[in-house]
């Protein structure tokens, strides 16, 4: 299992990504609450909202345990003491990845930022 952030899922909607286009179908992926919301958030309207909600179709769904949030709130707290501050909904998701023990795909610079300090969070690259 591969748990997707935001970043991914909206190259991958757009589909101006061949590659992506043929390597999220091939995979098995998922993603949480947080990348749902975040990828609803910015719907244009409704027929954009029904698009996005047929692209999030093809990820399986995790859940996010309430224990969770209290090792979220540990890991912000040690990213803070290394000088690094990311968005609540980036540790959550690098947070989820870490619990489960599965890799996480993102194209933001801020999980390889969160891995030189939680390094327990395993990362996806993508192929060439």
């Amino acid at each position: 299992m591969i748990l997707v952030d935001t970043s991914v899922v909206i190259d991958y909607t757009k589909g101006k990504d061949p590659k992506l286009a043929a390597l999220m179908p091939a995979l098995p992926v998922a993603v949480c609450g947080i990348t749902r919301a975040e990828l609803l958030h910015g719907s244009l309207d409704a027929a954009h909202r029904a698009k996005l909600l047929i692209a999030l179709g093809a990820f399986q769904s995790l859940s996010i345990p309430d224990a969770l949030w209290d090792d979220v709130g540990y890991n912000l707290a040690t990213l803070r003491k290394t000088g690094i501050t990311v968005p609540i909904q980036e540790a959550v998701i690098a947070t989820l990845g870490i619990t489960l023990g599965i890799e996480v795909c993102s194209r933001d610079h801020q999980f390889t930022l969160m891995h030189s300090v939680l390094p327990t969070l395993k990362l996806f690259q993508e192929p060439p």
